[in-house]
């Protein structure tokens, strides 16, 4: 089957979904009770650790029968583990058969179709069918609910040290823990569970061991391979065999072995331990904020723990914090969060850039309303235009029209009031008269602006968090005027890896790129569909030719994820990333094979059979 048949196949079936949940609509809560119908008879201790390893496998996703059904595996496995502590299981079968398993995918695929449908379909038979709104909404519901995003350790490590560390005496005031304990706890963990894989593949990926070990046994006069398995070399291995998630599991005699005080641990422990009577007897549904995702420690039993790679630790720990200190700092950890993300994006801009680039921090060129500009940077006769924002979106309501309303208000408090401090400066340039910029702080004078000087400038927003396709295609909610261009809205932790990345593989270029990059992206704004600006960069960078020739087009483009394998591929091999673990180890490593070549595939609604 060729490429092209693959993706409309695709397509089709997803369409089909669709088209099924809309013509055999039930409600979230007959759905539900079909869920949790199956899972009231699987054991904690058996189910949970499987679909932990489930978590830890979504890369495999498409190669897996076991992922078939599930469109957003990450959102989907974590909303099963709500709904498993949910109901009064009676806990009788150790684990779902082939067949009871893929009912369960099915079940959940049309949760989650029944929630597009909802919105996608709302009010479609009244007057009242607003295709406009309706379409952002489902957008955002989408990239809201949809998997995790890349980005990197060092990054999540990053801002959970700058954004609290300050706070750190309020913090152990009420958690009794500090952060250099949540990081320390992190980096053991971490290590903790890659050795306990190293131990249990030992054997598979050193098979001239195994030779060896074997014919121990056979000295000793175990000739029968089934006596082996009691064999203390082998307890790891047979521990993976027999039991799914076994990696995942710590006893409390493995946990206090992390290097990390007693008391200290235990906190830090009932911090992040899930509470299974929270949710008992309740009605979870899949829009809601996950439990597990706040607390992914589950406790098997009494002496053993169910633990989850780190990442989910660190998003714990952040997302918690980040609340509890908005709930009780307010304004003056808002202010320092900010702060923090503009130092960030500066350092980010500073180590990119030639040393001869200037750069201004916080400054003004309007000495009567004195309004803020965050960063710019002037580099060969090129003004680059930064404005930054930390600010979050709420989750998205069901109700499409109320939804659209919510998104349109976080985003002009966000993006679009970025952009609008971008254009006032933009117009200052196009008036073609000399001007000086002032420090905000000091008012002392920075810098004569000369826009007669300038060849080219771009206004680039700065984001904490990413945003998805509301932000990767501004069309639909930025207000501008129709012959202004587009400035380039991009989450923090995709220009870090975009610009090292850019830096690792067009070094002597890397500027003349990132110019190139900027003028033809914008062209892609009104025919996109794309919910991580990293595809975006990563199609660049693989093909730019074909990146500037449909940028000259007038179809529109939809990404694939394989887009952005380009950059994990660098990771694996040390992309360069401030303070990147392990990177002297890394880059002896060869740099794997990853997507390079995209046949970009133009499907319209003429192609689906309806």
């Amino acid at each position: 089957m060729s490429e092209q048949n693959k993706i409309l196949k695709e397509v089709q079936n997803n369409f089909d979904s669709l088209i099924k949940y809309r013509e055999n609509r039930r409600t979230q809560e007959e759905i539900i009770s079909d869920i949790t119908h199956i899972l009231r008879k699987v054991k904690k201790e058996t189910f949970l650790p499987f679909l932990l390893q489930m978590l830890n496998s979504i890369q495999f996703r498409y190669t897996l029968e076991s992922f078939k059904n599930l469109k957003s595996p990450l959102k989907q496995l974590i909303y099963l583990i709500d709904l498993f502590f949910s109901v009064e299981s009676t806990e009788i079968e150790h684990a779902l058969n082939e067949e009871e398993w893929m009912k369960l995918t099915e079940l959940l695929d049309e949760v989650e179709m029944t929630y597009f449908g909802e919105i996608g379909f709302f009010n479609e038979d009244t007057d009242d069918f607003q295709l406009d709104k309706i379409s952002v909404s489902l957008k955002a519901f989408f990239d809201y609910y949809s998997n995790g995003q890349l980005s990197y350790v060092e990054q999540n490590l990053n801002r959970l040290e700058t954004n609290f560390s300050r706070f750190d005496d309020v913090i152990f005031e009420n958690f009794s823990f500090k952060i250099k304990d949540i990081i320390q706890f992190y980096v053991s963990l971490n290590e903790t569970l890659q050795d306990k894989a190293d131990r249990c593949l030992y054997f598979h990926q050193n098979p001239d061991k195994w030779q060896g070990l074997t014919s121990k046994y056979i000295e000793r006069g175990l000739d029968d391979p089934r006596s082996w398995i009691s064999q203390p070399e082998l307890a790891d291995m047979i521990g993976f065999i027999s039991r799914p998630g076994y990696i995942f599991i710590l006893s409390k005699e493995e946990l206090s072995r992390l290097p990390i005080e007693e008391e200290t641990l235990s906190n830090i422990i009932e911090f992040l331990k899930y509470d299974e009577a929270a949710l008992k007897n309740k009605t979870v549904y899949y829009s809601e904020e996950s439990q597990f995702s706040k607390t992914p420690v589950i406790q098997l039993d009494d002496e053993e723990y169910l633990l989850p790679n780190g990442k989910f630790v660190l998003e714990a720990f952040y997302n918690r914090l980040n609340l509890f200190l908005i709930e009780n700092k307010k304004e003056k950890y808002s202010q320092y969060k900010n702060k923090m993300l503009e130092e960030k994006t500066y350092k980010i801009f500073k180590t990119f850039f030639p040393k001869e680039a200037l750069f201004f921090k916080s400054f003004y060129f309007d000495k009567k309303s004195k309004s803020e500009q965050d960063l710019a940077i002037y580099y060969n006769k090129t003004l680059f235009i930064i404005e930054i924002k930390d600010f979050k979106f709420r989750a998205p309501m069901r109700n499409p029209i109320s939804a659209f309303d919510k998104i349109r208000s976080d985003f002009k408090g966000g993006i679009q009031k970025a952009y609008d401090q971008c254009k006032r400066f933009e117009k200052q340039l196009e008036q073609t008269e000399s001007f000086k910029i002032y420090d905000l702080k000091t008012s002392k004078e920075l810098f004569e602006i000369k826009p007669k000087s300038i060849r080219n400038f771009y206004s680039i927003i700065v984001t904490q968090h990413k945003y998805g396709g509301i932000q990767t295609n501004l069309h639909e909610l930025l207000n501008k005027n129709e012959d202004d261009v587009y400035p380039w809205s991009v989450c923090v932790d995709d220009l870090e890896i975009f610009l090292t990345c850019l830096s690792k593989i067009k070094r002597n270029s890397k500027i003349h790129d990132f110019i190139k990059y900027l003028d033809d992206r914008e062209a892609y704004h009104e025919r996109l569909i794309c919910s991580d600006e990293l595809e975006m960069c990563g199609f660049f960078l693989n093909s730019p030719m074909s990146f500037e020739q449909f940028a000259n087009r007038d179809e529109t483009l939809t990404t694939d994820i394989k887009m952005s394998d380009i950059f994990d591929a660098h990771y694996e091999s040390g992309l360069g990333l401030q303070n990147e673990i392990n990177i002297d180890i890394k880059r002896k490593r060869k740099l794997r094979e990853y997507a390079k070549n995209f046949d970009v595939t133009i499907i319209s609604g003429k192609d689906l059979k309806t």
